[in-house]
């Protein structure tokens, strides 16, 4: 972990499964919310532990995940895969496929010794197929398993697997401390009675989901929502079938926005190319149905529309929890729930899972202050008929300015200048003196959104942030004679009733873009 310093909750995640191993807990879980580096959480695991370690995951995205990232974090691991032709379980640590684990003449190859077993997504644990493969490894294993739901939306009891929620944070926690970003929501109401939908299997029946919101015309309201609300941003659209997933991509198109629909029948190259069109910026909308719930990683996606009616809890976290991730510059994520004219009480949405009793009670207030309206004033038991509402649900986090140079990005604060910059097919963050020119690395092999978090951690913890922090008091003062004095001495023409903000940015840019490219 030579270069990478974990974040506090990092270290009380690893202490916490340590304690729990010495009360005797063998199957410890950890429940942390989607981008919050559960990865690096049990790479630091396996390299403190030492000895062989197996990683057990369900799809082939999080099984790439699994392995870059324990890469990125620690340079030195050896890692192997098992998948389909591929059986490399002589390496020390060993990323499998539950799908080919499932088959007994795969398992029967998989070693039985292993000092540490991580099972990725670890609410699926209670299936057949993970029980056979836990029950194959030998007793003597710390069996860790990691999830952002720590449940299960068919009820099935966690506990016949794990033995005890060793540690959690909550998505609203996490938000506040600054490691997710915000939340907006937009609510759309659609003329459809979701109240006449069946359940099945715990769920509403996609079929008829469906066939409602299309009768509802939601394809061409969502794509007004979005062009009024959430026009520039990068989206992702949920759906409960593959017809609707085209016909919402369709519909944007049609209004002149660069949509494409992916599904499980999409042949990986395919899909491939949509998601990297999504993350250059050449498609802004992606719709999908069951595809990128769980193992997408793309933290620039500062928007979700929820187009799919469900009653889990699961399902619902999973998608907002793919535009949650920090990234540069990145302030928020609008969440866009398209709901029914007559709403049932058990249909997910912001106000629903955060507790509150009146969607109203949101317009204009953060989540806390209306979770504190609610318990202390009396509030509307019904609705008004509002065709959407938008609300602000935390605002406590400090936003910093990020510059781009280049293929570079850096943050300035004070004495220290801090850049994120490609290496070796992944990103590093160094600390530059401005004074001494010194460079120091303090995270290397790392994604860009995970680099931009380290970055802005280390200037979080020296006290710093109020020097680049977007929302301070004082950027909106007029700016000083020293900084127009060295606006012009860098040749930069300014308009001179700017504010201190404004030309403490025009001089970051500048500083930053001589330091770098002069290098």
């Amino acid at each position: 972990m030579a270069g990478l310093e974990l974040r506090p909750y990092q270290s009380e995640a690893i202490a916490a499964i340590e304690d729990a191993e010495r009360r005797g807990v063998r199957r410890p879980l950890l429940g942390l919310p989607t981008g919050t580096g559960k990865t690096v959480i049990f790479a630091a695991l396996i390299r403190r532990r030492g000895g062989k370690a197996l990683v057990l995951a369900h799809r082939d995205e999080l099984l790439v995940q699994a392995r870059d990232k324990i890469r990125q974090v620690d340079s030195t691991a050896v890692v192997g895969l098992v998948k389909a032709e591929a059986d490399e379980t002589d390496e020390p640590v060993v990323v499998a496929s539950m799908q080919t684990l499932a088959r007994e003449s795969r398992l029967m190859h998989l070693p039985r010794r292993f000092e540490t077993v991580v099972v990725d997504e670890a609410h699926h644990a209670t299936a057949d197929s993970y029980r056979r493969v836990l029950n194959w490894v030998e007793e003597s294993a710390l069996v860790l398993g990691v999830t952002a739901t720590p449940e299960r939306a068919d009820k099935a009891s966690l506990g016949e697997v794990w033995e005890e929620i060793v540690y959690s944070r909550s998505l609203l926690e996490m938000i506040r401390s600054g490691y997710l970003v915000d939340l907006r929501g937009l609510r759309v109401r659609l003329d459809v009675d979701f109240s006449r939908l069946r359940v099945s299997h715990g769920d509403f029946v996609d079929s008829e989901a469906a066939a409602a919101l299309t009768a509802a015309n939601a394809p061409a309201h969502a794509s007004d929502a979005y062009l009024e609300h959430a026009d520039g941003r990068k989206a992702l659209l949920f759906t409960p079938t593959v017809e609707l997933a085209h016909l919402m991509a369709e519909a944007f198109c049609a209004r002149g926005i660069a949509a494409e629909a992916v599904d499980g029948s999409l042949p990986h190259e395919e899909r491939r190319g949509v998601l990297a069109r999504l993350r250059s910026g050449e498609t802004q909308v992606v719709a999908n149905c069951a595809v990128l719930t769980e193992g997408f990683d793309e933290p620039s996606v500062d928007c979700v529309v929820v187009a799919r009616p469900t009653r889990s809890r699961i399902l619902y976290v999973q998608m907002i929890g793919r535009g949650t991730r920090t990234f540069l510059n990145k302030r928020d994520c609008l969440i866009i729930d398209l709901v029914g004219v007559s709403e049932r009480f058990d249909l997910l949405t912001l106000p629903k899972l955060f507790g509150l009793q009146s969607a109203a009670t949101l317009e204009g207030r953060t989540v806390t202050e209306a979770l504190e309206r609610e318990r202390t004033a009396e509030v509307p038991t019904h609705d008004a008929p509002v065709v959407a509402e938008e609300v602000d649900l935390f605002r406590e986090r400090e936003k910093l300015r990020w510059i781009e140079v280049g293929e570079r990005f850096a943050l300035t604060a004070g004495e220290n200048l801090l850049v994120v910059e490609p290496y070796s097919g992944a990103w590093r963050v160094v600390v530059q003196e401005r004074s001494t020119r010194e460079r120091q690395i303090i995270g290397h092999g790392l994604d860009l959104g995970y680099a931009h978090g380290v970055a802005e951690d280390f200037i979080r913890r020296r006290g710093a942030a109020h020097l680049v922090d977007t929302s301070a008091r004082w950027r909106g003062q007029t700016a000083s004679d020293k900084q127009k004095l060295l606006l012009t001495r860098l040749g930069i023409r300014y308009d001179p009733e700017l504010s201190r903000g404004e030309a403490s940015d025009l001089i970051s840019a500048a500083l930053a873009k001589r330091e770098l490219l002069n290098r």
